[in-house]
C-alpha cells in the first residue's frame, strides 16, 4: 500500500497591514498655518498685557495719584486796632482770615477741625478754630477764619511799646489743617497741611493796613 504523502496544508493568508511611517509629517502647508495662527494669538497676548500694563501706570500717576491739597492766605483784616490805644482790658482784637483750600484730586478731601494760632513776637496772643468741612474733586473753597486776639496779652510783650510807638506791630500766623484723601477704595492718603504767615500791622487809628504779608506752605507727613 503506497504510502500517503503528507498533504502540507498552505498557511492561511496574512491579514492585511497598513503600514504606517513615523516619519511621515502633516503638510507643509498645513503646518505653516498653525504657526502662522500660534504667532498672532501670542502676539495680541502681549500686546493686551502691554495695554493694561501701561493703562495702570498712567491711572497711577495721574488719576489715582494723590496730591497735596494748597492752603493760601488771600486777605487779612483785623477789627478793634483802635482799643491798642485805650485800655487794654476793655476790648479784644478780631482778626479775620480769608483762606482758601484748592483740592487738586480726583476725589473729595475731608479735612477735619483746624486751629489757627496768632502770635506776637513769641507769645501766643490768639487762636481761632474752623470746623471740619469736605472740598469737592478738582474744586476749592474759600473759608473765613476769626481769631480773636487777647489785647491784654499783646500789652505784657516787652516791645509792645516801642511796636506801638512806631505804628507798626509785627504778627504771625500758624494754621495747620488735618484731612484724608481717598480714591475708590484703591488710594488713599492722609495729609496734614501747615501754613506759617508773617506780616506787619498798621495800627494808626485812622486806617488799619496789613503791610508785608508772607506766607509758607509745607506737607507734613
Amino acid at each position: 500500500m503506497a504510502e500517503k504523502k503528507e498533504q502540507v496544508k498552505p498557511l492561511a493568508p496574512t491579514s492585511h497591514r497598513i503600514g504606517i511611517n513615523k516619519h511621515d509629517d502633516f503638510p507643509v502647508e498645513f503646518t505653516s498655518r498653525r504657526r502662522r495662527k500660534y504667532i498672532k494669538c501670542c502676539g495680541c497676548s502681549v500686546a493686551v498685557s502691554l495695554i493694561l500694563v501701561v493703562t495702570v501706570l498712567i491711572l497711577m500717576l495721574t488719576v489715582l495719584h494723590v496730591k497735596d491739597p494748597l492752603l493760601k492766605l488771600n486777605a487779612v483784616n483785623i477789627d478793634g486796632v483802635d482799643s491798642l490805644s485805650g485800655d487794654p482790658s476793655s476790648r479784644n482784637l478780631t482778626l479775620v482770615a480769608d483762606v482758601s483750600l484748592k483740592n487738586p484730586n480726583a476725589a473729595s478731601f475731608k479735612f477735619e477741625n483746624t486751629t489757627t494760632y496768632v502770635y506776637y513776637g513769641d507769645s501766643l496772643v490768639g487762636e481761632g478754630r474752623t470746623p471740619a468741612g469736605r472740598v469737592g474733586a478738582r474744586r476749592s473753597i474759600r473759608v473765613s477764619v476769626l481769631v480773636d486776639v487777647m489785647v491784654d496779652k499783646i500789652v505784657e510783650v516787652e516791645s509792645f511799646k516801642s511796636d506801638l510807638s512806631k505804628g507798626v506791630l509785627g504778627i504771625s500766623t500758624n494754621t495747620r489743617m488735618s484731612g484724608k484723601v481717598k480714591i475708590t477704595g484703591v488710594s488713599k492718603k492722609s495729609v496734614v497741611v501747615e501754613m506759617n504767615c508773617t506780616m506787619n500791622v498798621n495800627v494808626n487809628v485812622n486806617r488799619q493796613v496789613i503791610e508785608d504779608r508772607k506766607c509758607r506752605t509745607s506737607i507734613l507727613i
